[in-house]
């Protein structure tokens, strides 16, 4: 049996494509990335974090969130699964944030190397997170700040009715104080330019 030219492409086209496939699924699957190792972190919230977000570590990815659970009568309730490359070290004082990526708003997980002389955990060791600030927490903090706002303005309106009653019959002298002050610094500018040009002039006598 014998094949045409097109066939023989169109079968070597398929070929490479499947190949491609494999490779893509072997290194997102993590099957050619050697060993990873699993860590378990507690949030008591963690802003619609879900499976399978990335973590990061250092600002560099390193693995993915492998399962998110509900953890009844804890304290932080939601237990994360994590697996990360088994390049990761964390220590005691190592820290993990839920954060943001890109204008998406993907969320991911944040691991810090945390510092020395704390000691490094070993793999499977349960991390305290940190929790983000919820949304709605945000928007009464901006409420509280817009309140105390106006409550400064209106404790402000007197003083500023004085300062305005004070200066009220004094238009001439603030007109001339503020002429004075544009002319002084014109003078000094002038100077200046002339020193820059002509710096023998500060030890000339007469």
């Amino acid at each position: 049996m014998t094949y045409s030219s097109q066939e023989v492409k169109a079968g070597f086209l398929i070929t490479i494509s499947l190949a491609v496939l494999l490779a893509l699924t072997f290194v997102i699957g993590n099957f050619m990335g050697g060993k990873t190792q699993v860590w378990q972190i507690q949030f008591g919230y963690i802003s619609g974090l879900k499976k399978d977000a990335p973590v990061y570590f250092a600002g560099h990815e390193v693995g993915k969130v492998e399962r998110v659970e509900i953890v009844k009568g804890a304290e932080k309730p939601v237990l994360l699964t994590v697996r990360t490359s088994e390049e990761v070290q964390l220590r005691e004082n190592s820290q993990a944030f839920v954060d943001t990526l890109g204008l998406m708003g993907e969320k991911f997980i944040e691991l810090t190397p945390g510092t020395a002389p704390a000691a490094y955990l070993k793999e499977g060791a349960v991390i305290a997170g940190t929790d983000p600030i919820p949304m709605y927490l945000l928007v009464q903090q901006m409420n509280l700040l817009a309140t105390r706002m106006d409550e400064m303005t209106v404790s402000l309106n007197p003083m500023i009715k004085q300062l305005s009653t004070m200066m009220k019959g004094h238009d001439e002298e603030l007109g001339k104080m503020v002429a004075n002050f544009h002319e002084t610094s014109a003078n000094i500018r002038d100077m200046t330019h002339d020193l820059k040009y002509r710096p023998w002039r500060l030890v000339r006598k007469g």
